[in-house]
């Protein structure tokens, strides 16, 4: 019985090793940047460093309710070493008008 204590304490330590090494890694970008063109309504994000998912996210104002809301552009990905493309989002296609733009990182 004590052995088979021992065998089971080994599998369970070698198991809590191999959580620890499969666990994904946690990817970053850093160097990004937000643009809003009030003359086309649009914002716009890219990032310069890292790699990752990153999106535009916009603060847009309309006279209807809600009269502010957020909206977004697509998640794109910035692979190392190469300049992240950017993510656009256009407030005519939400009915409103960007005002305020940021960036979001998952």
């Amino acid at each position: 019985m004590r052995n088979f204590a021992r065998v089971l304490a080994a599998v369970a330590g070698g198991a809590m090793v191999l959580a620890g090494i499969a666990t994904p890694a946690h990817a970053e970008v850093w160097g990004c940047y937000t643009d809003v063109d009030t003359r086309t309504n649009v914002a716009g994000a890219a990032c310069t460093g890292g790699f990752g998912s990153y999106r535009v996210a916009a603060k847009c104002n309309s006279a209807h309710y809600p009269y502010t809301r957020t909206v977004v552009g697509p998640w794109v990905t910035k692979v190392s070493g190469q300049p992240g493309p950017p993510s656009i989002v256009s407030g005519d296609s939400q009915g409103c008008h960007v005002v305020e733009a940021w960036t979001q990182v998952r």
